[in-house]
């Protein structure tokens, strides 16, 4: 038996196979409307079949090209497909596809509806979810942008296996942080996973348990008007220290900078907390 979707202000998050869940959704959902993807030149590679007749914007891929050029070509291609305001945008892609093209569709025509589908264990579990869109200006990240809720999210584990293991690795500090807020028994969970061994893990699982902790605080806040400021854990050094890195030859993933500002936050409030 599927499991029933998660709901974020009424709005599903489904995990599970795109052809069981997606087709059928955008069946009902999306008939006698203009549909349109956003993708990157990774993920067109995989995007399915039943999605390959829409119209599309497909970018390169990487943080870098989180930029307000990128959406102005994305807000051309729109045009250029007649969208109007009842059309629906496909984000089908990591973290970057979701919040610019997330973004692009709240700006486009004052605001159309979108999808996340993500394709990274990042994205899965933590950039799709909550309604956060945006693109970096200045060499800082995310610095414009818009809340607005996808109309769903769609999370289907078996996209992982197309991943290398440092995006996996890169992913699982998302994991990691949501299991510091607010889930001991998912960071007893994760402990347990083997570098090497990602492509055993049992990622519904994982994914369902990390997903409910974002999703019970962004219900709280969906603004970010205090409690969700804890699922910035790690990102106020770690944006900093990705930022730092993003022009460089060797840049470092968003789940990697996250990593380095967890340990940093952590040491800093473990150096500041007075002994007992």
């Amino acid at each position: 038996m599927p499991d029933s979707p998660l709901l974020l202000q009424n709005k599903p998050i489904v995990l599970g196979a795109l052809e069981t869940h997606l087709r059928p959704f955008l069946s009902e959902k999306a008939a006698g409307r203009a549909v349109f993807v956003v993708a990157d030149e990774n993920t067109i590679g995989i995007l399915p079949s039943f999605l390959a007749d829409h119209p599309r914007a497909v970018l390169p891929p990487g943080e870098q090209h989180k930029t307000l050029a990128q959406c102005e070509q994305v807000w051309t291609q729109m045009l250029a497909a007649s969208l109007d305001r009842n059309a629906l945008v496909l984000n089908f892609g990591g973290g970057v596809i979701g919040d610019l093209g997330g973004f692009c569709a709240a700006a486009y025509k004052r605001g159309i509806d979108f999808i996340q589908i993500p394709t990274t264990l990042l994205a899965m579990t933590d950039a799709a979810i909550g309604g956060k869109t945006g693109i970096d200006l200045g060499g800082l990240k995310n610095v414009v942008g818009a809340f607005r809720q996808p109309e769903a999210v769609f999370v289907d584990p078996a996209l992982l296996a197309t991943l290398p293991e440092r995006e996996l690795r890169s992913g699982l500090a998302e994991v990691y942080k949501h299991a510091f807020i607010a889930d001991p028994d998912l960071l007893e969970r994760i402990r347990g996973i083997e570098p090497g061994a990602y492509q055993q893990v049992d990622w519904l699982a994982v994914l369902r348990q990390s997903i409910r902790v974002k999703v019970q605080v962004v219900a709280q806040d969906p603004l970010e008007r205090g409690l969700r400021a804890l699922l910035n854990f790690g990102h106020t050094i770690g944006h900093a220290v990705e930022s730092y890195f993003l022009q460089s030859s060797s840049p470092l993933t968003h789940g990697e900078a996250i990593a380095v500002g967890m340990v940093a936050e952590m040491a800093i409030q473990n150096r500041n907390t007075p002994e007992n």
